[in-house]
């Protein structure tokens, strides 16, 4: 177990270069007594130092390497998203940027890069990710600026152009006598309520919204729905807030619109464990917070209360 352990101290000391210049060389050409996967983390961090010996020699020794181990290690979701940047960089073997691509942990601006520059089959990888071009439409702008552009591709922008980002009609708030009754309230009540966000006051630019959802997994119904909601307007969101369901809910309160925001804690159908939650998170907005505060129905439940008191923001 101790040898283990300092051999995993080495790996560290190496990647960290806390070791000898000439260990570090040794290191970049892959001449250490360690396997490709041991050395593999060591050269992706290696490609960024600014000691352009070792990068160089980094790269070289990397672009030897077996392409399913740097696909595997990329895909199972070990590089950070500096390092898938670097990667894009400087490697152009398509399969292993089709994997950058597909990766969770990518950034918008390595995405963006991808588009720009990348093969048919990046291409294809990027233009069936609908979440991250709705979130950055400008990932679609660059695709359209590749010169390799594949008429499949060419195709599919157009679709999703025409599905998502056609002009929006004048939003009219509907809601059926049996959505009312189910969510406790009349009809006028209802149309009382979502008249209360004022949306004609909303200029051009506030229509739209983005989503700024945490890091997490999520599950292909979260998914769906998410992608539902990206192509929605701002009064569009306020609806599905107010009538909508718990998992749409959970979504919209990471909305950037703060109309959108307060209508999913002003919904008749939101359940006080929702609240509890949206009462303990540390990123929500003070006046959510002093909504919940001095809600009758929401403050006489200790577990809501206890979360408001711990919650710095409160």
């Amino acid at each position: 177990m101790s040898e283990k352990r300092s051999v995993e101290e080495l790996l560290r000391d190496i990647k960290e270069r806390k070791v000898p210049r000439e260990m570090q060389i040794l290191a970049a050409k892959g001449t250490l007594p360690f396997t490709q996967e041991e050395l593999l983390p060591i050269l992706v961090t290696y490609l960024s130092t600014e000691d352009q010996e070792i990068s160089a020699l980094s790269k070289k020794t990397l672009l030897e390497f077996p392409k399913h181990l740097i696909i595997n290690y990329i895909k199972e979701e070990k590089c950070s998203p500096e390092e898938l940047d670097i990667l894009a960089y400087s490697i152009e073997e398509e399969n292993i940027l089709s994997a950058i691509a597909s990766s969770k942990n990518v950034q918008d601006s390595t995405l963006i890069f991808l588009a720009r520059n990348g093969s048919e089959m990046v291409q294809e990888r990027i233009i069936t990710n609908q979440t991250r071009i709705l979130q950055n439409p400008k990932i679609l702008e660059a695709l359209e600026e590749n010169h390799r552009l594949s008429s499949l591709v060419k195709r599919k922008i157009i679709e999703i152009k025409e599905e998502f980002f056609a002009e929006k009609k004048k939003f009219v708030p509907q809601i059926s006598e049996e959505e009312a009754k189910e969510m406790g309230i009349s009809q006028e009540e209802y149309m009382d309520l979502f008249e209360s966000f004022h949306i004609e006051n909303l200029s051009e630019d506030q229509l739209f919204s983005s989503i700024n959802l945490p890091a997490e997994p999520q599950t292909e119904e979260q998914q769906s729905i998410l992608i539902q909601i990206l192509k929605m307007t701002v009064p569009e969101k306020i609806q599905l807030a107010l009538k909508g369901s718990q998992e749409a809910r959970g979504i919209l309160i990471c909305d950037s619109s703060k109309l959108v925001r307060e209508a999913v804690v002003k919904s008749p159908k939101i359940t006080d464990q929702e609240i509890c939650s949206i009462a303990s998170n540390r990123s929500i907005d003070e006046d959510i917070l002093r909504y919940i505060g001095t809600n009758r129905k929401f403050i006489r439940k200790y577990p809501i209360i206890k979360n408001l008191c711990f919650n710095p923001k409160t």
